[in-house]
């Protein structure tokens, strides 16, 4: 049989072992890249009969204390059938073409994400990507849902989803 005593500095011992524990997570708390954000608004422009272009608005923050820098990004739809479809993302310079010569998209609200665009520890960045689309824009309307993938140059890759009506 064990004795209180014995027990009591079992309990002790697990106690101190969670309070450095509990310290440890709490120091590396803000080392960890952690992003969150949302999309604001999706426009669409159909180009032809089969094809369209979608403009993806969004805000980021990184919670961490770390610097996220993109390497790129990707719009991913989910089509009706539930099939998940890679987007061909647009340039910069192609997109401020785009939205001068469709007014119909509206105004420009945000620059265009471009690799290297940096959003620092604690900061919120507003930005948009626009990709061409291999549907329609009636096929785009039933999209079940509509991703924008951040990838950070050193590897983790953050996903914002767009609240679907």
């Amino acid at each position: 049989m064990l004795n209180r005593q014995f027990l009591t500095f079992v309990g002790i011992g697990l106690l101190v072992v969670a309070v450095a524990l509990a310290i440890t997570l709490w120091g590396t708390k803000g080392a960890h890249l952690e992003l969150q954000g949302k999309i604001l608004k999706v426009r669409t422009l159909p180009t032809d009969e089969k094809n369209s272009i979608v403009v993806v608005d969004f805000r980021v923050t990184n919670e961490s204390k770390q610097n996220f820098i993109v390497q790129d990004a990707t719009v991913v739809i989910t089509t009706a059938d539930g099939k998940p479809l890679e987007c061909d993302p647009i340039a910069r310079q192609d997109v401020n073409r785009v939205m001068e010569y469709y007014k119909v998209l509206g105004p420009k609200y945000n620059e265009t994400l471009i690799q290297r665009d940096k959003v620092a520890g604690g900061a919120t960045m507003d930005r948009m990507v626009a990709a061409s689309v291999p549907l329609t824009e009636e096929e785009l309307g039933k999209r079940k849902a509509l991703a924008v993938r951040l990838h950070d140059v050193d590897g983790p890759t953050f996903e914002l989803t767009e609240g679907k009506r």
